[in-house]
């Protein structure tokens, strides 16, 4: 493989490149550090998965909206729908809406993680000033944590961990990837509220094509 910073030859699966010195990989566990100009080919490959399932992905996306508001077990629904997603993204299949109550191995952990999130988020509404400022920036550090929950069914307390190590290390490419997502999903909400069935899924594709880049080992 090349370095991409000195772009010498070095060992396949290198963490350090032996001759600038570079980090170039990641011991297990640890989050994998990319360069940022590769968000332009990240919003084109989500744009690709949402045209090319489009159909599959509305349906799954009508139902999900459908039965999200169940308390407490919207926790399964939501590790099914991003399963579902991450399926369709690595070429594993179509997004199909059985996939939304298959994901319950998940479960105990992911509403956990939300629980502990949501204590939070009602405690920094109480910081006076900055509370509120505080709860955006709070949300935007842990969620990545959840998908390493629903996708390796890691514990709430590595998901915090792992989640930080991840923004510290991409966090041009997590901020991006949540910026965008957000607006195009928010985007569906001005077409009649309807249209969030249609770009919600291409929103989540493109924060979930950023955790395909530096997931966990």
């Amino acid at each position: 493989m090349q370095c991409p910073f000195c772009k010498e030859e070095v060992l396949d699966g290198a963490i350090k490149c032996k001759h600038c010195g570079s980090i170039i990989g990641t011991l297990p566990g640890q989050a994998t550090v990319i360069d940022h100009s590769d968000f332009g080919e990240l919003f084109v490959t989500s744009m690709n998965v949402w045209k090319d399932n489009l159909v599959d992905l509305i349906i799954l996306t009508l139902v999900f909206m459908l039965v999200v508001f169940i308390p407490i077990a919207n926790a399964g629904f939501i590790a099914g729908y991003v399963r579902s997603l991450l399926k369709v993204t690595r070429g594993q299949g179509r997004p199909e809406v059985g996939d939304l109550f298959n994901a319950w191995d998940c479960f105990g952990n992911l509403l956990l993680y939300l629980v502990l999130n949501m204590i939070a988020v009602v405690s920094l509404h109480f910081v006076p000033l900055v509370g509120s400022l505080a709860t955006v920036a709070f949300l935007f550090i842990v969620a990545p944590g959840m998908y390493a929950i629903i996708d390796n069914k890691c514990g709430a307390i590595d998901a915090y961990k792992w989640s930080l190590e991840s923004i510290q290390a991409n966090f041009v490419n997590w901020l991006l990837a949540c910026l965008v997502g957000t607006v195009i999903t928010c985007a569906g909400t001005m077409a009649l509220f309807i249209g969030i069935i249609v770009t919600a899924p291409f929103g989540a594709l493109i924060y979930i094509n950023q955790y395909e880049k530096v997931k966990p080992i």
